[in-house]
């Protein structure tokens, strides 16, 4: 049994077929699944780092604050990050305390925040790596953060023109386009999504110094974290990527 409050999570084929049903009905209905991976979210970052009551908490990439809320609910202090009013308006008025901002450009200061979290932001910006040096830069030293994004050689990693990006970044959109009569509704290859792989974002983070990885894994099976070690395969398997970090006291 779970402890009380936690949320119980089926496994093998339970877990898949309950995240699969989920997950199909995310586009017009969002929330239950959004809700779940929130409520998931704060039991893992408080097994991994501590009770994170009190804590300044940036959620970069906030969106409708599905993730700022279970976060507060949990005591945090939580500074909900986008840089689409749009986005963060999908599910009525912005989060409180939300702040329009470009996720490589934050405006804090050094050492800001106790942890970051940000899920789902670096295949939608144009420049992940300068997101990547601003969550190192607006870290407290020891301060921890959770990094997770739609790897493009996943079967989502095209998310609408799935699977045409496996094509390519350039022949994909267009036979995409071709055959459908235009771009996706969202999140068009140059407009909103732009391909972002494991091994490139793990250099960058292992060529910081200010950071140190604890951990990469795929988000929605964990246990099978042992094929993040193997190049290639973890591009496609992944699904989704997580990596958890720390800040590095004394850089």
């Amino acid at each position: 049994m779970p402890a009380p409050g936690t949320v119980e999570r089926p496994r093998g084929v339970a877990r898949a077929r309950q995240l699969w049903t989920l997950w199909r009905n995310e586009p017009t209905d969002p929330g239950p699944f959004y809700e779940l991976m929130a409520r998931e979210a704060v039991e893992d970052l408080e097994a991994q780092f501590g009770p994170i009551d009190g804590k300044r908490i940036a959620d970069l990439g906030c969106g409708p604050g599905f993730f700022t809320r279970s976060l507060r609910e949990a005591g945090a202090e939580v500074v909900p990050i986008d840089n689409s009013i749009d986005e963060a308006s999908l599910q009525g008025d912005p989060p409180p305390g939300f702040v329009l901002a470009d996720a490589g450009e934050l405006p804090f200061p050094d050492g800001d925040f106790d942890g970051i979290y940000c899920s789902n932001l670096l295949e939608h910006t144009p420049n992940s790596p300068a997101v990547l040096r601003e969550i190192a830069r607006t870290l407290k030293p020891g301060g921890w953060a959770y990094i997770s994004w739609t790897n493009w050689y996943s079967p989502w990693g095209g998310h609408a023109i799935s699977p045409w990006h496996y094509l390519g970044t350039r022949l994909g959109p267009a036979l995409y386009e071709k055959r459908h009569g235009g771009p996706p509704y969202k999140n068009a290859y140059g407009d909103g999504l732009w391909a972002v792989h494991i091994g490139r974002t793990l250099r960058l983070l292992r060529a910081d110094p200010r950071v140190q990885i604890i951990r990469v894994e795929p988000r929605y099976w964990p246990g099978l974290r042992a094929i993040m070690r193997v190049p290639g395969a973890r591009e496609v398997l992944a699904w989704n990527c997580v990596i958890w970090l720390r800040r590095v006291p004394g850089r």
